[in-house]
């Protein structure tokens, strides 16, 4: 999650912000990734205290927004969250503004710290930057408003066997466009935050039948020639070191989005979870993560 000043506030997919993103589709050039693992038990008082935590951002008018996900394969106890932007520029920008919001509403954010009696639910959080690589991605302008779920990819490589890999993702790209996959593959590589050589795949959808559609077919494969099938298996064994794949369910509940979603899809309709009412104090001497 982001954090901001003494308080940390939580801590983006598809833009040029959000708003943008939810009129011309535009994949973004720079997400910021916060994975987030919840101590066990906790979720439901984490879920609580993080939409607690966007009515304030909304309360505040802020306008940088995320995207939260839950898993539907992978550990139950983790929430992921995307911030996009346009540039590192905006995102340096963001840091600044969140910190302001933290100033000005600071007894709004010791309030649902003090409703959950100061208690840290996290067991770690890790934050990292990625970029988009446009010439790997295949489709990659999708609108989020009609997404439930989206496959994660994180996949590390070899050192020195990038050229080879990307070289591996052309020929897959390739091979989509001359068969007219009907699906978006948005390539991110990993600028920040994780182990050396790290790239990311999304892959958006609108239902979780889009399990169904990897591995891709003959049209496919037929598409890719016998040849370049055994150069791109070739490729992967000698350069993959790791490659994790989570399922993820999109949650409005712990999102801040810009109203344009939820005019887009009533999906996106954000419900208050507020908590049991309690007095706000003056400060908080230790910083509490949501």
């Amino acid at each position: 999650m982001r954090k901001v000043s003494v308080i940390a506030a939580l801590g983006s997919i598809f833009l040029l912000s959000l708003a943008a993103a939810a009129q011309d589709h535009q994949a973004p050039k720079v997400i910021q990734i916060v994975r987030e693992e919840i101590k066990t038990g906790k979720m439901a008082a984490h879920s609580i205290e993080a939409n607690n935590t966007v009515q304030i951002w909304a309360k505040a008018k802020s306008g940088h927004h995320r995207l939260a996900m839950v898993p539907i394969a992978g550990n139950e106890n983790e929430v992921l969250y995307f911030w996009p932007f346009e540039s590192y520029a905006e995102l340096e920008r963001s840091g600044r503004d969140l910190d302001q919001v933290a100033v000005t509403y600071q007894a709004d954010f010791d309030r649902i710290s003090v409703n959950n009696k100061g208690e840290d639910l996290h067991v770690s959080q890790r934050d990292s930057i990625a970029m988009l690589r446009p010439d790997l991605s295949y489709n990659p302008n999708v609108d989020i408003t009609k997404m439930r779920f989206v496959r994660v990819e994180m996949i590390r490589l070899k050192p020195g066997t990038n050229r080879n890999w990307e070289e591996g993702r052309r020929m897959m790209k390739a091979a989509h466009e001359k068969a007219k996959i009907d699906e978006n593959m948005l390539v991110y590589q990993i600028v920040g935050g994780m182990q050396a050589n790290t790239y990311m795949v999304l892959f958006p959808w609108k239902s979780l039948e889009g399990l169904a559609t990897i591995p891709h077919g003959k049209d496919y494969w037929d598409a890719m020639g016998d040849g370049n099938r055994d150069k791109l298996d070739k490729i992967n064994s000698e350069s993959i070191v790791l490659d994790d794949v989570g399922i993820y369910g999109f949650n409005p509940q712990l999102s801040y989005v810009p109203a344009e979603f939820a005019t887009a899809d009533a999906f996106w309709k954000f419900k208050p979870m507020n908590s049991t009412p309690q007095p706000a104090v003056t400060a908080v001497k230790k910083p509490v993560k949501r």
